[in-house]
């Protein structure tokens, strides 16, 4: 293997393009596909904290915060003191929340039928394993 391709920029790119791809879908209701992403992973979990969403979605915290930030102030997301330990806010949707994210999701299923249709099962596959083998290896 020729060691002066770049793995690095190679997932960059193609992280760029599935992302405005997906981005430029969720547009029409005005919302980021980090920012989808939490709401679904919040969806799921039913009440999440901040280190959960940065481990559920493999982010920094300075990221998520600023993903965070306009589903907040939107009021999509509500914040709750943990009743053990004030410090922790517990994350959850609002009524709101649900209805974006319920409304994105059709969106979001009709792009990975599109994304699926571009690169077919088996390279779909293949990308899904290569992320796992990433993220497997690289997660601290």
């Amino acid at each position: 293997m020729n060691t002066d391709y770049c793995f690095n920029l190679a997932m960059r790119k193609s992280s760029r393009l599935i992302t405005q791809f997906y981005e430029e879908r969720l547009s029409t209701l005005d919302l980021k596909v980090g920012q989808f992403s939490i709401l679904r992973a919040t969806f799921f979990k039913g009440s999440t904290t901040n280190k959960e969403l940065q481990d559920i979605l493999v982010i920094d915290q300075t990221t998520l915060t600023r993903n965070l930030k306009p589903l907040i102030r939107d009021g999509y997301l509500q914040l709750q003191p943990d009743p053990e330990d004030g410090r922790i806010k517990n994350i959850s949707l609002s009524k709101s929340g649900k209805k974006l994210y319920l409304k994105a999701l059709p969106i979001w299923e009709q792009t990975q039928k599109e994304v699926l249709n571009k690169i077919g099962n088996k390279q779909a596959q293949a990308v899904l394993d290569m992320s796992n083998t990433f993220v497997d290896v690289f997660k601290k």
